[in-house]
């Protein structure tokens, strides 16, 4: 979230904390006005207390925002209640000091009372401070929901634009008259050299990777094995132009293929290694894409042996800025893109997390 937002629910949480206490105020010093029995120091003592529940709630709401920030899931709650009663009792115990040495109040209890009336007074203190406290947690912690609401929300809105301007940059590549001439010359040399065969299998992948292209949603998520297949139509259609200069290596192990992934993550990826690895490469150039689930998590590895990736310095891409935006916007920090040049091609590695498609997508 921005500064903005986060000061926007602290100064929310200030002002709830302050009409909370001011409502306690007013019910506590209720009875001694009506009664007409309100001395002015039990007036300062209840200022004094109040203004003491008001600090240690902002102080609650400052540690439990962070406590979010920095404690796993599993105990936030926990951590957060014990919280709560610790600062309960502190303030009771506050209180009861007050009450015994400035206001002088004692209470004197039959002999053989189970309760001194030092502990009577501690009670009565927690009855009176409970409430409010109790109060305000809950309406922190709905608030805290809301953000939490908001924050999903906001999320999902970037990575909406992000894959819009993704598929957007996508599709004004794929239809660059560059990338057509390249596509149908391939045809045309097949045709001529009487592979007719080999020129059908092109123009068919070639329009299934247009209609993949057409057909999706800009926020959609794919199966990584359709993802595969769209990739796989790609390099089939620049197998054609390089011949055997171009390896391609899929590996797809069986317990991955219903993964989930944003639609056409890894297609930059696979177009920046055919430019810049086996186009400039005279030898055979080996392409491999893989997917791997280590400790729970899905790594996805775009990788060739060719030229060595683009001038510059590894990361600095278009593509893979592109892909880092995207899996930013679509998992936030839970995401990470590795890029390295190797003493022969290029590695780009993808950790996200591992989440599989709804059964009957």
């Amino acid at each position: 979230m921005t500064s903005d937002s986060r000061w926007s629910f602290a100064a929310l949480a200030v002002v709830f904390a302050l009409l909370l206490w001011s409502l306690a105020f007013a019910c506590y010093i209720a009875p001694g006005v009506a009664t007409g029995q309100q001395r002015e120091q039990d007036t300062v003592y209840l200022l004094t207390t109040v203004a003491l529940g008001f600090a240690l709630s902002c102080g609650f709401c400052g540690v439990v925002t962070g406590l979010l920030r920095r404690v796993s899931e599993r105990w936030r709650m926990g951590l957060a209640a014990a919280l709560l009663v610790a600062l309960i009792l502190v303030h009771a115990t506050i209180d009861l000091m007050m009450i015994e040495h400035y206001l002088k109040a004692k209470v004197v209890l039959p002999d053989g009372a189970r309760v001194s009336g030092q502990g009577l007074l501690f009670l009565n203190n927690l009855l009176m401070l409970s409430p409010v406290y109790l109060m305000y947690a809950v309406g922190l912690g709905f608030g805290l929901s809301m953000r939490a609401v908001h924050e999903r929300e906001r999320r999902l809105a970037a990575a909406l634009a992000e894959a819009q301007t993704a598929q957007l940059a996508a599709l004004r590549l794929q239809i660059n008259p560059h990338f057509l001439f390249n596509s149908l010359n391939a045809v045309m040399s097949l045709v001529g050299s009487g592979r007719n065969r080999d020129a059908e299998v092109v123009v068919s992948r070639l329009a299934e990777f247009f209609r993949a292209t057409l057909a999706s949603e800009p926020n959609a998520m794919a199966s990584l094995e359709d993802e595969l297949d769209v990739v796989g139509a790609y390099l089939e259609i620049e197998a054609a132009r390089f011949g055997e200069r171009l390896r391609v290596d899929i590996e797809l192990p069986d317990g991955l293929a219903g993964a989930s992934v944003p639609h056409f993550l890894l297609q930059p990826l696979v177009e920046n290694a055919i430019k810049h690895g086996v186009a400039p490469s005279k030898r055979p150039v080996t392409l491999t894409v893989s997917a791997a689930a280590p400790n729970g998590r899905l790594r996805l590895v775009v990788a060739d042996d060719g030229a060595g990736g683009a001038p510059g310095t590894a990361g600095e891409g278009v593509g893979l800025r592109n892909v880092a935006g995207r899996l930013t916007a679509h998992y936030g920090a839970d995401a990470a893109v590795r890029a390295e040049r190797l003493p022969r091609g290029f590695r780009v590695e993808l950790d996200l997390p591992l989440a599989f498609v709804s059964e009957g997508r």
